[in-house]
C-alpha cells in the first residue's frame, strides 16, 4: 500500500467551519455560502451569481398510514358477462312486425342464454362444493394437527417446551417467541428511528428530478418529485418489505425500483398515471422518448419478490394482510447491498448471513450466486457497487477484505491488509478509481486501476488523511468559539462529474462535530502521476444543515485534553471563558448524503439528516472535458 504526498490540510489552509447558526445553501465561486439569517445579505450574491434556493423537505419520525380501499364500481358491480349481455337485448325496443320478429329473435337468444347461464351456475356450484370440501378437510387436519402439537407440549415444563416446540407452527411455544421477536424487531427499528433518524437511505432516478426515500420505522418507500415540489400521492408499502437495507432504481427501465429487506429485493414496477389509463402505451405529448411524469396523482405499481435461495413453502406465508404483519428473520436471502449495472440488465446483492453474492437477470428473474471460497457469516457483504461502464464489481465485506471483480469472465482479487472494515466506497466517472474510507481511520484511500479491462491490475494508496484539530469557527475574529472537527471517516460521495468529494465523520469521541460535512476537490488525473502527486484532493470547505436547535455545552470534565494547557498550573479567566463557549454540536447529523445523477450547472448534493430532514446544496462550478 502507497502513500501520496499530503501538501495541505484544512487546517493548514485556514478553511474554517460556519458557526453553529448557519446553514449552508450552496457553493459559487469555489466559496460556500452560509447564512445566519433571511435576511443575509450573502443570499442575494448568492443568487445573483446564479445559485439556486432549493427547499428542504420533512420526514416525520412516526407516520399513520392506511390501506388501500377498494373503488366503488369494483365493489358494487356483481354482474357476470352473461347478465349484461341479456339486459342489454332485453332493454331494445320494437314496433310493428319487424319489432314483433326482433322480439321472437329476442326471445330465443334470452332462452339459450338462460340455458347456458344455467349450465354454468351448475358447473360453478360443483366446482364450489368440492373445493369447501378440500378446504375443509385440510382444515380438520390442520386443526387435528394443531391440538396434538398443544397436548404434547403440555404435558412438558415450560422451559423444556420452548425449547423443543419454539419453532414449531401452531405451538404456544412458537406464537410467544414470534410475539416477543416482532416486538424486538419493533423496539430496534424505534431505536434507530430516534438515534440515526427516520430515513433509511435515499434514491435519485436516473433520468427524473424524483427520488425515493425509505421510512425506517414503517418500512415504507416515499416518491418526491423535485421539478414540481410535490409528494407522489401512493405510498410503497409491502408485508415482506421490511428491514430496508437499501434501494435503487433500475436504469432504463422506465420506474422500477430495487428494495433491498429482510426477505430478499423487493422490486417495485411503477406505472405512471397517463400509461396506466392508456392501457400502458400513452407517452408524453411534448416529449416521446422521456417516460410520463408520476405527478400527484395515484399511479399503479406491484411488487415482485426476488429471493436466493428461493423461499420454502412454510418460510413465506402466502397471503399475509398488513395488519397481521410478521417480522421475518435474517437468512440466507437477507440482502444488505444491492446495486444495477449501467445498463439495467442485472442486479448485484449481497447479503447479511454469507459473503457469496448474487447477480440477477431482472429481466428474467433469474439468480446466479457469485461464490467466493471460505465464505461465511463472518464475511457478510457490506457494500457492493458497479463501476461507471460495467466492467467492474467491488465488494467490502465484514471480515475486512475488498475484492474487485471483473464482469466478463467474473474472476476477483482480495485485499485484506485495510486494518478494518470499509464503511463506504465510490467509483470515478472514468472508472479507473475507487475511493473508500476504512472503519475508525482518518485516511481516505483509493483503488488504482492501471490497465484497461479487463484486467485487475490494481493497487490501493492513501490520497489524504483528515485528522481530527480543533478551529475557529467562520467569521469568529476574536476567536470566542472553537469546535473540534475532522477525525474518522464514515462515509463518502463523489459527484457524478467527479470533482467534488464529500466526506462525512464517525462519533469517534464526545467532542467531535460530527454534524459537519467536508468537501475535497478533486483530480483523479492526479492518481495515475509518478511520484505520488499530492493534488488529487484539495480542501474546498464545510456544509452545515439546516435547523441544529438547542446546544448543549460541555462540561469541564468532559472537554477534551486539546482545551488544556497541558501544565499543572491553573488556566487563566480568559482561558476559562472561552473553554464554557466551546460546545459540541448535537442532532442532527447526516444519516445518509448523495448526487443526483445530473445537474446542468455543476453538482447537486442530498443529504439526509437524522431529524428527518432533506435538504438539496448546489453546488455551481464548470464541468472539466474529462468529465463530461
Amino acid at each position: 500500500m502507497s502513500a501520496y504526498r499530503v501538501a495541505s490540510t484544512f487546517e493548514e489552509r485556514g478553511i474554517r467551519p460556519p458557526s453553529k447558526e448557519a446553514v449552508t445553501v450552496g457553493e459559487s465561486d469555489l466559496k460556500f455560502i452560509h447564512l445566519c439569517g433571511g435576511n443575509d445579505p450573502a443570499l442575494l450574491q448568492y443568487v445573483r451569481n446564479g445559485g439556486i434556493a432549493f427547499p428542504h423537505i420533512m420526514i416525520p419520525e412516526a407516520l399513520q398510514l392506511h390501506g388501500a380501499t377498494a373503488s366503488a364500481g369494483a365493489s358494487s358491480n356483481k354482474s357476470n358477462g352473461v347478465e349484461s349481455i341479456m339486459r342489454k337485448n332485453s332493454d331494445t325496443p320494437s314496433s310493428g312486425s319487424s319489432g314483433k320478429k326482433q322480439e321472437q329473435n329476442g326471445n330465443i337468444q334470452d332462452k339459450s342464454l338462460a340455458e347456458a347461464s344455467s349450465a354454468l351456475e351448475i358447473a360453478f356450484s360443483h366446482a364450489l362444493w368440492l373445493w369447501n370440501a378440500k378446504q375443509h378437510a385440510s382444515d380438520f387436519i390442520q386443526h387435528t394437527q394443531t391440538r396434538a402439537l398443544l397436548l404434547a407440549e403440555s404435558w412438558l415444563p415450560s422451559p423444556l417446551a420452548a425449547a423443543v416446540f419454539g419453532e414449531v407452527s401452531g405451538t404456544l411455544s412458537a406464537a410467544k417467541a414470534e410475539a416477543m421477536h416482532v416486538e424486538e424487531a419493533k423496539e430496534q427499528k424505534e431505536m434507530l428511528a430516534k438515534t440515526e433518524g427516520p430515513i433509511a437511505c435515499v434514491a435519485w432516478h436516473p433520468h427524473r428530478s424524483l427520488i425515493a426515500i425509505a421510512h425506517r420505522a414503517t418500512d415504507t418507500i416515499f416518491l418526491y418529485d423535485l421539478a414540481s415540489d410535490t409528494w407522489c400521492a401512493n405510498v410503497l408499502q409491502n408485508v415482506y418489505m421490511q428491514g430496508i437495507t437499501e434501494i435503487a432504481w433500475q436504469p432504463n427501465c422506465g420506474y422500477t425500483l430495487a428494495v433491498g429487506c429482510t426477505a430478499g429485493v423487493c422490486l417495485w414496477t411503477i406505472m405512471p398515471p397517463m400509461a396506466a389509463s392508456n392501457g400502458g402505451t400513452a407517452t408524453a405529448a411534448s416529449d416521446d422518448l422521456k417516460a410520463p411524469s408520476l405527478g400527484s396523482s395515484q399511479f399503479s405499481a406491484w411488487m415482485t419478490l426476488l429471493s436466493f435461495p428461493p423461499p420454502t413453502a412454510n418460510a413465506f406465508p402466502a397471503q399475509l394482510p398488513l395488519d397481521k404483519k410478521v417480522a421475518f428473520r435474517r437468512s440466507a436471502a437477507s440482502v444488505s447491498a444491492l446495486t444495477f449495472s449501467p445498463s439495467g440488465q442485472w442486479l448485484v446483492t449481497g447479503h447479511h448471513m454469507h459473503g457469496h453474492l448474487t447477480v440477477w437477470d431482472v429481466a428474467l428473474g433469474t439468480a446466479s450466486p457469485l461464490k467466493r471460497s471460505g465464505s461465511s457469516s463472518r464475511s457478510a457483504a457490506l457494500q457492493v457497487s458497479v463501476s461507471p461502464n460495467g466492467r467492474y464489481l467491488a465488494s467490502a465485506h465484514a471480515n475486512g477484505q475488498l475484492r474487485l471483480w471483473e464482469t466478463e469472465n467474473w474472476t476477483s482479487r482480495v485485499w485484506s491488509d485495510l486494518n478494518g472494515n470499509i464503511t463506504q466506497f465510490t467509483w470515478a466517472p472514468d472508472s479507473r478509481s475507487l475511493f473508500f474510507a476504512v472503519a475508525n481511520r482518518p485516511e481516505i484511500y483509493a483503488l488504482i486501476l492501471f490497465k484497461a479491462p479487463v484486467s485487475i491490475d490494481a493497487e490501493i494508496a492513501v490520497v489524504t488523511s483528515f485528522e481530527a484539530h480543533m478551529t475557529a469557527v467562520l467569521g469568529d475574529e476574536e476567536d470566542t468559539e472553537r469546535i473540534r472537527v475532522g477525525g474518522a471517516i464514515k462515509s463518502l460521495a463523489l459527484d457524478p462529474s467527479g470533482q467534488r468529494l464529500v466526506v462525512g465523520f464517525d462519533d469517534d469521541s464526545a467532542s467531535s462535530d460530527i454534524s459537519l460535512l467536508a468537501v475535497y476537490l478533486v483530480n483523479t488525473d492526479a492518481l495515475f502521476r509518478a511520484g505520488g502527486d499530492s493534488s488529487a484532493l484539495m480542501p474546498l470547505g464545510y456544509i452545515r444543515g439546516p435547523d441544529w436547535g438547542k446546544q448543549q455545552p460541555q462540561d469541564a470534565a468532559d472537554r477534551p485534553s486539546c482545551f488544556s494547557s497541558g501544565t499543572t498550573e491553573p488556566a487563566s479567566s480568559k482561558n476559562e471563558k472561552l473553554a464554557k463557549k466551546r460546545v459540541r454540536l448535537g442532532l442532527p447529523i447526516p444519516s445518509w448524503f448523495g448526487f443526483a445523477p445530473s445537474f446542468d450547472n455543476g453538482a447537486l448534493l442530498t443529504v439526509a439528516w437524522a431529524n428527518g430532514k432533506v435538504s438539496f446544496v448546489p453546488m455551481l462550478f464548470r464541468k472539466s472535458m474529462s468529465s463530461r
